[in-house]
């Protein structure tokens, strides 16, 4: 895309503004959830229009690959001695940084957007959000806050009572429950995976606290609470936990300790801060992309399978951060976060903006033809298939150096399963080949998982492989 430049005041972004930015030699889009979203780019001094690009514009562009267009206003610049002139910009959402508003008594996510309409000066944002319930908002204490912060980067905003991931659409802002959708695309070591980097930081972990509240020249301390994980250091690793803003009125310690253990439970701060970095290959310009929906786009929020087992790395990785290329229209780098949460979610396992523990047991196993499968007693269905060796024929072009089969194979959904739903299935062909991956179909069922096999560098007949699934979801 090429970006486009418009006024201050506008507010439609649906023309093509003062000019657009035809000379344009590098735009990037970062975006992290729950955090920065900023425009970088750049712009030689004899390009065309140069001249018009200043702070307080606004460059608009698309932020990942829907074509969603989104506006950003210019706030700095370098001037270095090349004459290529780097620019920098904030999302439009980050004028709410600008506004401010206080007030008191918010128990829920109704009140508490309808106090931020009250900002000085006017707030022309809209907001939204799919997460019910009551919850004191304790950053609502009739102190004069900026409206952004209100919304999350200070104890007891919006983020911190209700929990959520946002979306900055243009006017409107989003508290989504959960932003994004599980992938079914796996990121996998010698078939699709370019570069790899985790990083873990237990710098900040520990295993028990020491819960407290404070009030008027009163304080209630509960005693030591453990979590059910261990420290990374084989010790007991305790820190104090501040919970008055858990609660409107004095509590008891009983309720100090039971708060405690909810806020371990959910936050299992035994747990490193863990983040991967991959490259990996990207089949969207292939021609059978539509069809394979574990191929589909991946964006923020979303969560995608990586498989990597020389460092024992196996499991759902929700997207934290992109960089998005607007001239080249593409990702340019992905960022992975925590696999602990995402692989509840995955499960199905999650309560709001809580994730909660679950005890269930295997009700039912065993054999159907080439499947094997678990059932619990929590409803989630388990289950494993093999085909042993089988032939596949893959003489189809999909564009790119990419081959599939003609026509979609099957693997027929055993009755013995009871499936009625799936939240998570993954196919992939075993063989001595490099880059060959399966993908999944979008008239998968519940009684029938439809998927091609790709195979990149030359077309191949009756070539022998193994066929492997994995399946997750539900049982009736």
């Amino acid at each position: 895309m090429i970006p486009i430049l418009y006024e201050s005041n506008e507010t439609e972004f649906v023309s093509n503004g003062l000019c657009r930015l035809r000379d344009c030699t590098r735009c990037i889009v970062t975006e992290e959830r729950n955090g920065i979203y900023e425009v970088e780019f750049d712009y030689p001094v004899d390009g065309a229009n140069y001249e018009k690009i200043l702070p307080g514009r606004i460059i608009a562009v698309e932020h990942d690959d829907s074509n969603d267009v989104q506006p950003f206003d210019i706030y700095s610049y370098s001037r270095p001695l090349n004459g290529v002139v780097t620019f920098y910009a904030k999302h439009i959402s980050y004028r709410q940084s600008k506004m401010t508003v206080h007030g008191t008594n918010i128990s829920g996510l109704t009140d508490a957007f309808n106090l931020l309409k009250t900002a000085e000066p006017d707030n022309p944002f809209e907001y939204w959000s799919d997460i019910t319930g009551v919850a004191y908002m304790a950053a609502a204490d009739g102190v004069p806050r900026s409206v952004r912060s209100m919304l999350g980067g200070v104890e007891g905003s919006i983020l911190d009572t209700f929990g959520g991931e946002y979306e900055w659409d243009k006017w409107t802002v989003k508290l989504w429950s959960r932003r994004g959708e599980d992938k079914f695309f796996t990121i996998r070591y010698g078939v699709n995976m370019l570069d790899f980097n985790e990083t873990g930081d237990y710098s900040e972990s520990y295993s028990a606290v020491v819960p407290y509240w404070t009030g008027d020249n009163e304080i209630v301390i509960g005693d030591m609470v453990s979590s059910d994980g261990i420290s990374y250091t084989g010790r007991v690793d305790c820190v104090p936990l501040d919970l008055t803003e858990k609660f409107e009125t004095k509590p008891t310690k009983a309720q100090v300790q039971n708060m405690a253990k909810n806020v371990l439970q959910s936050k299992q701060p035994y747990l490193p801060q863990q983040t991967i970095t991959v490259d990996f290959i990207r089949l969207q310009d292939s021609d059978e992309y539509a069809r394979l929906i574990n191929l589909q786009n991946c964006k923020l929020c979303d969560s995608v399978i990586v498989t990597f087992p020389r460092y024992g790395v196996e499991g759902r990785f929700k997207i934290v951060k992109t960089v998005y290329n607007v001239l080249l229209e593409k990702f340019d780098s992905m960022e992975l976060g925590s696999l602990s949460t995402t692989l509840a979610e995955a499960l199905g396992i999650t309560e709001g903006s809580t994730t909660q523990k679950q005890t269930s047991v295997i009700v039912e196993q065993g054999t159907s033809g080439s499947w094997y499968y678990e059932k619990y007693s929590n409803k989630v269905l388990k289950a494993w298939y093999n085909s042993g060796n089988t032939t596949v024929t893959l003489t189809t072009s999909s564009g790119n150096g990419w081959y599939r089969n003609s026509d979609a194979y099957s693997i027929s959904i055993p009755s013995a399963l009871d499936c009625a739903s799936i939240r998570y299935v993954n196919v992939r062909p075993i063989t001595d080949l490099a880059y060959m991956l399966a993908g999944v179909v979008s008239s998968t069922s519940t009684s029938a998982i439809k998927y091609y096999v790709l195979h990149m560098g030359q077309s191949r007949s009756n070539y022998s492989a193994v066929i492997q699934a994995e399946l997750i979801g539900t049982w009736s």
